[in-house]
């Protein structure tokens, strides 16, 4: 309510202000046109007091009279333009007041999977989470997700020991060979749980990102429905949304803020991350960060675990992702054609 009233304080300012410039305008155009078009013989309309100034036009040419119509609609436009330019910025932030960050929960479900993986050869399996970028159903998760690394007996190697014979161990590694992924329940996607084929197409290791697609045709209209990339500046203290498959019960939305940028994690020496205090849980990961424009600004990887720590979860910076995304379509000779959403002027302004 404060920041309502401040607001329309400050329009009333400007608009007086803009109204006291105009008159200024104004009263010296017309100055300058007495000057330059009154008479200057002895016609009472042309002269002039120590006390009182007549303005006329009598003695004007048609050409002079056009060129002063034509500045004073100039004058108009331009507090117009003005005016227009100052009433959108105030409808922008009533709008943002009115926005609940949490509404992307529900607005954004066409967007998000719960991902389930498997590697039935060595009985293994993982659960994320993915978010469609394009029309055509690429999907960005975590490499972590998508990619296996593990212990397990090696069937080929008996090894006798004291109390018998026993199975030898082996590391494997590798994509997944089964990786599927469902909407929520909210979804127009849905279709009764319904399992989608992911098509794997490309993972870095070292940034924690890997790029799959849908392979089934979409259910309904004619493109996937996508999450935009948000095209301006992540400060601390903003809103943040985590949106993920916590814990394999399906999507769930837990809200924070930006607790600062720029971290850096030893795992990863070549990325920087969002720290937010917002809630992340395993499944959480490969999941969207969301600002309150409803636009992705990072890629949840990890949490700090401790007794001595509280809510320090991290995300994958916009700008790794994007690279990311140029180095795929490079080598792998492929185009991925993901939608921006540009911050709005509302946020110029308050940046200044």
């Amino acid at each position: 309510m404060k920041k309502k009233l401040v607001i329309c304080v400050a329009l009333i300012a400007v608009m007086v202000m803009i109204c006291f410039a105009a008159c200024g305008l104004i009263s010296t155009g017309s100055d300058s046109l007495a000057n330059n078009g009154g008479s200057s013989g002895g016609s009472s309309s042309g002269t002039t007091s120590s006390a009182t100034q007549t303005v006329t036009y009598d003695n004007m040419t048609k050409e002079e009279l056009e060129a002063a119509l034509t500045k004073y609609q100039n004058i108009a436009e331009t507090l117009n333009n003005r005016l227009e330019k100052l009433e959108q910025i105030v409808a922008d932030t009533v709008s943002l007041e009115n926005t609940n960050i949490g509404s992307y929960a529900y607005e954004l479900s066409d967007c998000l999977l719960n991902i389930t993986c498997v590697e039935s050869q060595y009985n293994l399996g993982c659960q994320g989470t993915g978010f469609i970028i394009s029309d055509d159903g690429y999907v960005i998760t975590n490499n972590h997700v998508i990619y296996y690394e593990a212990t397990v007996y090696d069937t080929t190697n008996i090894q006798r020991g004291f109390f018998g014979y026993s199975y030898g161990t082996k590391v494997v590694s590798g994509v997944y060979s089964s990786i599927t992924a469902t909407f929520d329940s909210d979804s127009k996607y849905y279709a009764n749980g319904t399992a989608y084929t992911l098509e794997f197409v490309y993972r870095e290791e070292n940034c924690d990102l890997a790029l799959c697609k849908i392979k089934e045709a979409v259910p309904v209209g004619e493109n996937w429905s996508s999450i935009p990339f948000f095209e301006g500046t992540v400060r601390r203290g903003d809103e943040l949304l985590v949106l993920g498959n916590a814990d394999g019960f399906g999507l769930s939305a837990t809200a924070g803020l930006v607790s600062a940028t720029n971290k850096s994690l030893s795992n990863y020496e070549n990325l920087t991350f969002i720290q937010t205090d917002a809630a992340i849980n395993g499944g959480n990961s490969g999941g969207p960060a969301i600002n309150r424009y409803g636009a992705l600004i990072g890629v949840v990887n990890s949490k700090f675990v401790s007794s001595s720590i509280e809510n320090m979860g991290f995300a994958i910076e916009l700008t790794h992702v994007k690279s990311f995304i140029s180095r795929a379509m490079t080598n792998k000779s492929i185009s991925v054609n993901y939608h921006t959403k540009v911050a709005s002027a509302l946020e110029t302004e308050e940046a200044a």
